[in-house]
């Protein structure tokens, strides 16, 4: 966020009607940035007339509630790791993490990153994995990395190839949990940056989840008949984190927020607003930094994940990849010093919808679901009025949520080197004096809200300013919601339309050494507590539950004689199958999805294995070229259908 800071004359307040001209003028035209996003679903081209979009809470009901990724950590039969110890940093070289002013447009950094020479190629990676036999037939190796002094360390594993059915685990030594991810999701997640149009090395990184101490370990799992030389990956650079701000014993750490701020925990008034704001933690150029972030609601409710912060936070689709969000992260008690019991963390990234700098806006859809409890934030997509009231509710300098409250001064105009007051419609900004309160590095991206009749309504996320405990009278400014909403916001937000897709699960049969597909999360939950040779490899893929424009049944068999299902869009090979093989039981539509690109609609690819008589079907064409030069086994049948990488 902003500390250095230039302003025009806020005294002379630009005359504003309730709403302001902004609303269905301008746009962000060549100030979006050139990170390449997503474009909207083809069912929302149409939109209804802006209007605010009320608030709703997340309930347990309301959505699917994604598997947990953190397992417990078996208490032994693991293999050996392999050590990399990196050198101590040099003394003092991060005391600048905590005591270091914010500087224009540049978030909060934590962590600083750290090159791994050991690891640092696939070929040094290979010689260093040394693999031994599991209890069900494959093959497993672990690496553990040591960089002394870190409060927490991020690991990028550069991936070229993992065989379909592996698992990856990460771990650090004294910890009873382990963070579990399917080398499938593992693929999603860079091929998701690989479609947004970044081939750098960048792009083919996955980072772990910070576990907290100085030692991290990624343990490797291989299926039976998958060959550990198909196992391509290195880790040249971690994140070394110096400020745990996940722990209330190291929040003292943080460099805590200044004195002047109000603990969100002593009133009642932001409680609502408090459950829709988070942490953010991310990774940039290998350095680790926090902002925070806003959950919105959509026109319908319809749960989406939408998610706001600032473009200066989140750039592009790489560094939206690395992200993961600590909700409900207050103190227990009014000024206390401890977290809050309800924290809960949601660690599996963001796609990035829309990116621009003209309005420091980035907005996301966040890949798994908010924790229970959460709140999808309403939002208003017209201007504000000379001298509203406006609060918000932030992390100041990644510290435990606080709030603020002002006044509205006007537009303004911003650049790198600050802000002038504004009279233009397109003026990009908002600015804010504060009554009480200020904000401070980390609290970047977080929303600015007012109040109407009784309900709270997000109108812009922060830039930064210069308001400080040691400088009360400064302004800080906020990147206009209703220029981003009007520029391309609206297409995901004010949808008329109910028709939503909904996630295709996957899993790993590792008996048959095949896959199973289900839309049903009765399903997909009744597999992983009954079905123990199954492993669970996350969301495959998105489709419709029911028929929508366009759209055709997807059939799906179950084969009695080997045990695996069969799924095919094409209506003649459906009845040729029920026709012709009596020993496929036919089992019903099982989800709808697209016979022809159209729109967003991405390519289903397909596999059969004829020793088997199985089909594999992948949505990721990472991995649909590494099946195609690793598993010589499956002959490729082209594209089955046409399916989606997100609801």
């Amino acid at each position: 966020m902003q500390k250095k800071f230039r302003v025009g004359c806020w005294g002379v307040v630009v005359a504003l009607s309730a709403l302001m001209a902004g609303c269905g003028a301008g746009n962000d035209g060549d100030g979006t940035s050139s990170a390449a996003v997503e474009t909207p679903p083809t069912q929302t081209a149409a939109t209804a007339e802006p209007a605010l979009i009320a608030s709703r809470v997340q309930t347990s009901e309301g959505a699917a509630v994604d598997v947990d990724p953190f397992k417990d950590r078996p208490a032994a039969g693991g293999p050996t790791p392999h050590q990399v110890l990196l050198s101590p940093l040099p003394a003092g070289s991060t005391d600048q993490l905590k005591s270091a002013p914010a500087i224009f447009g540049i978030a909060r950094r934590i962590g600083v990153a750290r090159a791994v020479t050991e690891t640092a190629s696939i070929a040094a990676t290979s010689a260093a994995l040394g693999w031994s036999p599991t209890e069900d037939g494959g093959q497993s190796t672990a690496l553990r990395f040591s960089s002394p002094g870190a409060k927490g360390v991020r690991l990028g594993l550069r991936v070229e190839s993992l065989p379909p059915g592996t698992m990856v685990r990460f771990y650090g030594d004294a910890g009873d949990k382990m963070y579990e991810i399917s080398a499938h999701e593992i693929l999603t997640v860079i091929q998701r940056n690989l479609d947004a149009g970044d081939s750098s090395d960048d792009a083919r990184t996955y980072w772990s989840f910070n576990l907290g101490g100085e030692a991290l370990t990624i343990e490797i799992l291989l299926p039976q008949k998958a060959r550990t030389q198909d196992v391509r990956i290195a880790v040249p650079v971690l994140s070394h984190v110096s400020i745990d701000v996940r722990k209330s014993a190291t929040i003292e750490k943080v460099g805590e927020a200044g004195s002047c701020n109000a603990d969100v925990s002593c009133t009642t008034q932001y409680d609502n607003v408090s459950k829709s704001v988070a942490l953010m933690d991310f990774v940039k150029d290998g350095a680790n930094y926090v902002c925070t972030g806003t959950l919105l609601n959509d026109r319908m409710s319809t749960g989406t994940p939408y998610f706001l912060s600032a473009n200066h936070c989140i750039p592009n689709q790489t560094v939206a990849s690395t992200l993961y969000t600590l909700w409900f992260y207050r103190s227990a008690s009014c000024n206390s010093t401890q977290v809050s019991p309800s924290v809960a963390a949601m660690t599996s990234g963001a796609t990035l919808l829309y990116a621009a700098s003209a309005t420091d806006t980035s907005f996301m859809r966040l890949n798994s679901q908010p924790p229970a409890g959460a709140l999808f934030a309403g939002s208003s997509p017209f201007g504000l009025g000379s001298y509203d009231q406006i609060y918000g509710v932030h992390h100041p300098h990644g510290d435990l949520q606080k709030y603020s409250v002002g006044t509205y001064m006007g537009t303004a105009n911003c650049s790198t080197t600050g802000c002038v007051s504004s009279s233009q419609s397109n003026a990009g900004f908002l600015a804010v004096l504060w009554s009480q309160g200020v904000t401070e590095s980390g609290s970047s991206g977080s929303g600015l809200f007012q109040r109407l009749n009784g309900n709270d309504y997000l109108v812009g996320q922060l830039l930064g300013g210069n308001s400080a405990c040691s400088n009360r009278g400064g302004t800080d400014v906020y990147g206009r919601f209703d220029l981003a909403f009007n520029a391309s916001l609206q297409q995901w937000l004010n949808v008329p339309s109910t028709t939503q897709r909904t996630a295709v699960y996957r899993f790993y049969n590792k008996t048959t050494d095949t896959h199973f597909y289900t839309s049903s999360v009765q399903e997909r939950d009744l597999v992983i507590t009954k079905l123990r040779n199954y492993s669970y490899e996350g969301p495959a893929f998105f489709a419709f539950g029911a028929q929508a424009d366009g759209t055709s049944p997807v059939h799906r068999f179950f084969n009695t004689r080997n045990g695996t299902h069969f799924y095919t869009i094409n209506d003649q090979e459906r009845a040729q199958v029920q026709a012709s093989l009596p020993w496929y039981q036919y089992e019903g539509v099982t989800w709808y999805a697209n016979t022809s690109p159209v729109g967003t609609a991405t390519p289903m690819y397909r596999f059969y294995r004829p020793q088997a008589q199985t089909h594999f079907y992948t949505i990721n064409a990472s991995e649909r070229d590494i099946v195609q030069q690793t598993l010589p086994q499956y002959q490729y049948e082209g594209v089955a259908y046409f399916g989606w990488t997100g609801p």
